[in-house]
């Protein structure tokens, strides 16, 4: 079972799809009943565009990009995916789109079959490009076909000669709520093992993952990157992965003796520059800032530098400074080194982000978050273009990173519920596949396009490089001015996109 659950994880599902056709079987391509559509199109409006079975991509190497295909079939009969050109530098997944709670926005891994649904399939392709890939041109051909009609898309894609790097350039740290894990029929191992899967699952997303409860009746949070024990020697291995840009580390159910254990462990495995502790989310009272501050200087007896993570989105309700977001740095000094933000406080005015980043000091940093219905956000009043623009704020507004507070945060798991009081899709980006017929995880179509966000983030900091911060902001600016002022045209994402890469490649 355990190599069935890892084979359909989306990063092994970046596969090479060798699914030979037989030639004394060939049935004629039907190529005037599909649409090809960009990946921030609402695929339910495919009827208002043209017929196409052909497109174009370029990308960078080490980099992803989606497409939606839609097929109207002659029948509900199974199709299989047959997918020529296997030996270059590129993997394929096909994922079909599907609902929940009335919303398309589950990507469910297709194997090498697809089921039409009311003579319709709808589908979510996406491609890899290897990270030493050769620079060129590649053609990529799909069909999907039984015995009786067959259906081909072609996909030009030029891979150019820059890369994005491994490790995002940005701390981008989501939680996980590892009590919302579909763990029917597993032993204690397996349930480490589908952890495990879902943090590798984050990971091939530009994410640093975390695992998040909240202690009970508290706003006190434990967390910890790895799905293992901190003192489970597979930690120290996991927590080497280079794609980690940041480690949380577990505080509150440890002994004295073993947080110093732990700290020194971290600092043996050369990790604890990237280590930090996230104690407590959004305190509001004066008498929880005083607790954060003996939780940190407990930590920092051990290893000064270890870093403590606090998010917030209001000063103390009580006390002289009652409702003063800018006097928490204050507050906070010395207990504090990562300032956390909510979107909703900043009020979508830049100047109060540059009034956050006044107040640091030397070897602090300043961090946002989104949530509940922030705009640009990930919920799903913000689906489509500001999923992408979450990622553009933070450039320009050069926060030093970006928390999300979980991707699985259900009501129920069976059956699979949202949390009623919380904006639709908050805390929602990844689904557990068994609901929708598949095994391991499904991600969210609102995760997809945050990446494409992430990806960019790379691309604005590597046309920085050439053309310096000027000349990246001027091009942003086409697309995004600020939090409140942002493109919602495609054509224009795409065109800031094309002369993104033209930049990093001239």
């Amino acid at each position: 079972m355990q190599i069935i659950t890892i084979f359909i994880l989306l990063q092994s599902l970046l596969f090479s799809c060798k699914y030979p056709e037989d030639p004394s079987d060939v049935i004629e391509d039907s190529e005037s009943s599909s649409w090809i559509l960009n990946s921030f199109e609402n695929i339910d409006q495919y009827k208002a565009f043209d017929n196409s079975s052909k497109a174009d991509l370029r990308m960078l190497k080490n980099e992803y990009e989606n497409l939606q295909i839609i097929i109207e079939t002659s029948s509900n009969k199974e199709l299989t995916i047959q997918r020529e050109n296997i030996n270059n530098p590129i993997h394929l997944m096909v994922r079909r789109v599907a609902n929940f709670e009335s919303v398309n926005d589950v990507l469910v891994p297709c194997s090498n079959t697809v089921k039409p649904e009311r003579k319709l399939i709808q589908l979510w392709l996406t491609f890899k490009t290897d990270k030493d890939a050769k620079a060129g041109r590649y053609s990529e051909v799909i069909r999907f076909k039984n015995d009786e009609e067959s259906y081909k898309i072609t996909i030009s894609i030029k891979i150019e000669n820059a890369a994005l790097p491994e490790q995002s350039s940005i701390a981008s740290v989501f939680g996980i709520n590892p009590n919302n894990l579909i763990y029917y029929g597993l032993n204690e191992e397996q349930k480490t093992e589908k952890k495990k899967q879902l943090a590798d699952l984050l990971l091939s997303y530009r994410i640093s993952p975390y695992f998040s409860t909240w202690l009970s009746g508290t706003m006190k949070t434990e967390v910890n990157s790895s799905p293992y024990n901190w003192n489970d020697t597979r930690t120290w291995d996991y927590l080497s992965d280079p794609r980690f840009n940041r480690i949380a580390l577990p505080f509150h159910g440890l002994s004295d003796e073993e947080l110093g254990t732990m700290l020194q462990t971290a600092k043996n495995h050369g990790l604890l520059s990237k280590a930090y502790f996230y104690l407590w989310d959004e305190p509001t009272k004066t008498s929880e800032y005083n607790e954060i501050r003996l939780y940190a200087d407990k930590i920092h007896s051990y290893a000064p530098d270890a870093k403590v993570i606090t998010t917030f989105y209001r000063g103390p309700e009580d006390g002289p400074h009652a409702d003063d977001l800018f006097a928490v740095f204050d507050l906070l000094d010395g207990a504090t080194s990562i300032f956390c933000t909510g979107v909703w406080s900043l009020q979508g005015n830049e100047n109060r982000s540059q009034q956050c980043k006044a107040k640091l000091k030397t070897n602090q940093e300043w961090w946002t978050y989104v949530c509940m219905a922030d705009y640009p956000g990930l919920s799903h009043n913000s689906s489509g273009i500001p999923n992408r623009a979450v990622m553009w704020r933070n450039w320009k507004e050069q926060s030093g990173g970006f928390l999300y507070w979980v991707v699985n945060g259900f009501s129920s798991m069976n059956p699979l519920r949202s949390r009623s009081e919380l904006p639709k899709g908050d805390g929602l980006l990844v689904y557990p596949a068994e609901p929708f017929g598949a095994e391991g995880f499904c991600t969210s179509i609102r995760l997809e396009r945050w990446r494409e966000g992430a990806e960019d983030y790379e691309m604005l900091q590597l046309f920085e490089k050439k053309k310096g911060r000027g000349a990246a902001e001027s091009l942003l600016y086409n697309v995004y001015k600020n939090p409140s002022q942002f493109t919602d045209n495609i054509k224009y994402m795409e065109a800031f996109r094309k002369n993104l890469i033209e930049g990093i490649i001239e």
